[in-house]
Formats: C-alpha cells, sequence, structure tokens
C-alpha cells in the first residue's frame, strides 16, 4: 500500500516536471519567436522592449483580476493545464503559419505577447497551488527545486538543441510538444485542496485579499521589501554594468572569451544552484523568515569588491562581487516565497500572490525611470583614482539593497519558530 508521504513525493516529482518543461518552453520562445517571421526580421532590442511592457502591464492591470480567479476555481491544476495547451496552441499557429509560408509581423508580435503573459502569470498559479500539494512543512525544498529545475532541465537538452541548428521551425515544434506534455502532466496531478470561499463580486474579493495582506505585519514586511528592491534594482544593476566594463576593459586581451566565460557565466549558472541549496540546508537551522534578512545583510556587502573590478585581478573581484550578492539574493527569495505562502490562508493564496504582482510591477516600472540618474550615480567616482571609481555608486547600491531589509528586521519578532497549517488557515 503507498503511504501519503509517498504519494504526496510523486504528485510533486510530476508537477515539477511539468512547471520545468513550461518554463523551459517560455525560455526558447524569446528567442526562438523573432526569427521566424518574414524579413526583416523583429530587432532584439524592440523584442526586449515588447516584452518588459508586457510583462508590466500584465502584472499591473491583470495581478488582482488573475488573483481572485485562482482563488474561485475548485482545482487550481487546471488553470495550469489551460495555461499550457494556450501556449501550446499559440506556438502551433505559428508553425503551422510557417510551414505554410503565411507568417506575418503581427502574427509574430501577437504569440510573442500572448507567451510573455503566460510566463507573467504562470508562478502566481504555482505559487498558489504547492501548499495543497506538498504541504506548508516542506515549501522550502519545493520551491528551490522549482527554481532551478527549468535551468537543469535546459543545460542536459543543450546537446540535443544544438542539433536543430538555430532552427527555428524545430525548435518551436521542440516547444509545442513540451508545452502539450506539461499539460498532460498537470492534467495527471491531483492534490486535495480546500473547496474555494463563496463568490461575493470581484471588487469585494480584491479588497478581503487587500486587506489581510495590509494588516498581517508579516505580510507587509515582505511586500515592503520587495517593493523597494524592485524600485532599487535599476541602481544595483548599473553599478554592476559600469564594474562588468570597467572588469572587460581591463581583461587580457588574448583570453577575453575565457574571462567572460569565468566571471560572467559562473556567477549566472553558479549562483541559482547554489541558493537553492544553500536555502534547503540553512532553513532547518534559521527558518524561512529569519533566513532571508540574514542573507541579505551577510551577503549584499560583498557588491563593494566590484570596486576592484578595474585592478589586475579583476576577473576575481567581479566574480565574488557578483556571485555572493546573486546567490544571497536566491536564498532571500526562496525563504520570503516559502514564508509566505505558509502563513497565508488557502482561500487568499492567488489574492495576495496577486497584490504582490501589481506592487512590484509598479515599483519596477516606477524604477525604470530612474535609469538615467541611476546611470548618473554609477558612474560619479570618475574623478577618483582607477581602482576607487565605482567605489561611490556601488556604496549607494550597497547601502539601498541594505535599507530595503529594514521592514524585515521590524518583523523579525513576529514571525519566529515554524509556521504549522492550522496557525496558517486562522
Amino acid at each position: 500500500m503507498t503511504s501519503p508521504g509517498s504519494l504526496r513525493s510523486r504528485r510533486f516529482l510530476i508537477f515539477s516536471l511539468a512547471a520545468a518543461a513550461l518554463t523551459a518552453s517560455f525560455m526558447l520562445t524569446e528567442p526562438t519567436l523573432p526569427r521566424s517571421g518574414p524579413e526583416p526580421r523583429i530587432d532584439r532590442l524592440d523584442v526586449i522592449t515588447l516584452n518588459e511592457a508586457a510583462g508590466a502591464l500584465v502584472s499591473i492591470l491583470l495581478g488582482l483580476p488573475l488573483g481572485v480567479l485562482i482563488d474561485r476555481v475548485r482545482r487550481r491544476r487546471s488553470i495550469m493545464v489551460m495555461m499550457a495547451l494556450l501556449g501550446a496552441v499559440a506556438v502551433a499557429s505559428v508553425t503551422v503559419a510557417d510551414g505554410l509560408g503565411a507568417t506575418s509581423r503581427p502574427h509574430i508580435i501577437a504569440v510573442m505577447t500572448v507567451m510573455t503573459a503566460l510566463a507573467v502569470v504562470a508562478p502566481a498559479i504555482q505559487d498558489a497551488y504547492l501548499p495543497s500539494l506538498v504541504g506548508r512543512e516542506r515549501l522550502v525544498p519545493a520551491n528551490a527545486l522549482l527554481s532551478v529545475l527549468p535551468q537543469i532541465l535546459l543545460l542536459s537538452l543543450m546537446p540535443v538543441l544544438s542539433l536543430l541548428d538555430e532552427d527555428a521551425f524545430a525548435f518551436l515544434v521542440v516547444v509545442g510538444v513540451a508545452m502539450a506534455v506539461a499539460a498532460l502532466l498537470f492534467r495527471s496531478v491531483d492534490a486535495a485542496e480546500e473547496p474555494p470561499p463563496p463568490r461575493v463580486g470581484l471588487c469585494r474579493e480584491m479588497a478581503e485579499g487587500i486587506r489581510f495582506t495590509v494588516k498581517h505585519p508579516v505580510l507587509r514586511a515582505i511586500i515592503l521589501y520587495l517593493v523597494v528592491s524592485a524600485l532599487l534594482a535599476e541602481l544595483v544593476d548599473e553599478a554592476t554594468d559600469e564594474a562588468l566594463s570597467m572588469a572587460l576593459d581591463s581583461a587580457a586581451t588574448e583570453a577575453p572569451l575565457e574571462f567572460y566565460q569565468w566571471s560572467v557565466m559562473v556567477p549566472l549558472y553558479g549562483a541559482p544552484l547554489l541558493g537553492a541549496l544553500l536555502a534547503v540546508l540553512l532553513c532547518r537551522r534559521f527558518g524561512a523568515f529569519r533566513l532571508a534578512w540574514s542573507a541579505v545583510l551577510v551577503s549584499q556587502p560583498f557588491t563593494l569588491l566590484l570596486a576592484l573590478s578595474g585592478t589586475d585581478q579583476g576577473g576575481l573581484w567581479y566574480a565574488v562581487g557578483r556571485f555572493v550578492p546573486l546567490t544571497g539574493t536566491i536564498v532571500v527569495a526562496i525563504a520570503l516565497l516559502s514564508h509566505r505562502q505558509a502563513i497565508t490562508p488557502d482561500r487568499l493564496l492567488g489574492r495576495v500572490g496577486g497584490l504582490l504582482f501589481v506592487l512590484t510591477g509598479l515599483a519596477g516600472s516606477l524604477g525604470d525611470l530612474l535609469e538615467t540618474p541611476a546611470e548618473w550615480l554609477a558612474g560619479i567616482g570618475g574623478s577618483t583614482p582607477a581602482p576607487l571609481t565605482l567605489l561611490p555608486g556601488l556604496a549607494l547600491a550597497t547601502v539601498a539593497t541594505l535599507a530595503a531589509v529594514v521592514p524585515l528586521l521590524r518583523a523579525r519578532h513576529l514571525a519566529t519558530g515554524p509556521v504549522s497549517e492550522t496557525t496558517a488557515a486562522q
């Protein structure tokens, strides 16, 4: 007889494979769809602008209504099935049109917009369904695995994908099949869920989610941290980009590719894996909320090492100054997501996540307006000696990152100890 624990683990394994396939499909469609249209191809910068604009609009305009929809449905996995099928149909429309020689730029742009919207809303549905699937005591390892599995899947399939030789049609066929498989896997997962709350109207249900979040001190602290971080992200990005430019300029001219692979790609691919592992190991000792604010305080000051990117060992200092803060950011994201899921009742998981989408989307859009001031602040040390040129901008970015953790520190005494399912449901 199969035990409940093994049955739950089997369901999560199927769900995680489906989620990884869906996420990897979204990642593959972004560079592939623009190459499927007629000449002239859609410019890469236009693609990035379109994706950012579509993502921000979906988050801001549809976040709360989507949250209400998630909380209303009896089986949340059905939304994941519909999303995967919709993505497969959208991709299939491009492959059919390409095969008939009837592709057009408006068609490609429409499908790109749909895929971006699906990629934005998929995490909200996944986050709302996960507590019912794995239980609130296993959220940290579950979120850690879900955060790295798409990357592992893509890396493992890279030799196979390389055989396609950048054939956009073949890539889209693979993506469409992967999404169809993901829909079947989602369909086979069946976890016990609480019955949905009674419907009292869209506005009243959205107001309930907002009211619960604002009155809950820990949720309020988590959202304040994420909003401030999103608002100041442009300042951190500009300081990091300045450090990368200086490190590339100071790199040995005979081995620029090796430097790029070593100092850029290692943090990019290694930090998520290490961050997920540390989140699982350290959460048992510290708890999710304490781990989150501790990770910020410990990891983010390493950003100051980027000031040494212009020295003889600039590649090493850039790698360390990028790797450690990025690893800490991954740990914080997993810990805060898990704690938010644990303390939110099932009937409000969708609306709390939707409100978070709205607020972080607004903050990110406002933060983009700070690009010009951020560029100026990142280079305010231009008249200082070469090793210290980046220090003022990096110091400001580090202070801004540490300032964002203040709401978490103020609420730390309210989030001590593990959170049980009974407590979360109250």
